[in-house]
């Protein structure tokens, strides 16, 4: 299950920028499989005139397919997070969430303009007023790499190296065993003639054994 967090504030008040760096940094830099989402209070799918919309509104998910990369549309108004993240983002180390400052997120408050009473679970201020929650770290801006490193400690890991399935099963690993299976393959990977390994990802697939006839 991916770390989900919040990056919040008002209009205009930086939000963009700082997912854009920290999700850079964290995937770039820290290697973790990151996913982005932006929630908002506008429509978001086609317009009814238009074949994905037109589809997306009948209850059928619309995926568009370009030269640039592709784009689901699926329709409804009742997803959950939770919904979103196990759909979209099953694999995903960490998922940044820009905006929902009404979900029950921790959360990064960005900006001069405190937020309203309202507003739940900030854990860590960004380019805010020294008297904003004095209790919490502050950050600004030029110090994005020190926040993605407090992200990290608040996750309590960085990322899941390997990821096993037993058929659509995820299995959980801890870090002995994590290490155990990454070290093994590629250990073997890297004895065999003409394999290098680079440290690049290696895809494993163990075909399901068919059980012999018994006459």
């Amino acid at each position: 299950m991916a770390y989900i967090l919040s990056v919040c504030g008002y209009k205009d008040s930086g939000k963009t920028s700082l997912c854009k760096k920290l999700a850079e940094m964290l995937h770039e830099e820290f290697g973790l499989d990151v996913g982005y989402i932006k929630h908002c209070h506008d429509s978001v799918l086609s317009a009814d005139d238009t074949d994905s919309g037109a589809i997306a509104r009948l209850g059928i998910d619309a995926l568009l397919w370009g030269t640039d990369g592709i784009r689901l549309e699926t329709m409804g108004n009742s997803f959950s997070l939770q919904d979103i993240e196990k759909k979209f983002f099953p694999t995903k180390d960490v998922v940044i969430v820009e905006g929902a400052k009404s979900l029950l997120l921790p959360k990064i408050w960005v900006g001069q303009g405190p937020p309203s009473h309202d507003i739940k679970g900030i854990y860590a201020i960004y380019e805010g007023p020294d008297d904003l929650f004095p209790k919490l770290p502050h950050f600004r801006a030029g110090e994005e790499r020190p926040l993605a490193e407090w992200i990290l400690q608040r996750m309590g890991k960085i990322g899941e190296r390997v990821l096993v399935y037993m058929g659509d099963k995820k299995v959980g690993l801890n870090e002995f065993v994590m290490d155990f299976i990454a070290g093994t393959v590629r250990g073997m990977l890297g004895s065999l003639k003409g394999i290098e390994d680079r440290g690049e990802e290696i895809a494993v697939i163990i075909k399901k054994q068919k059980k012999p006839r018994i006459s």
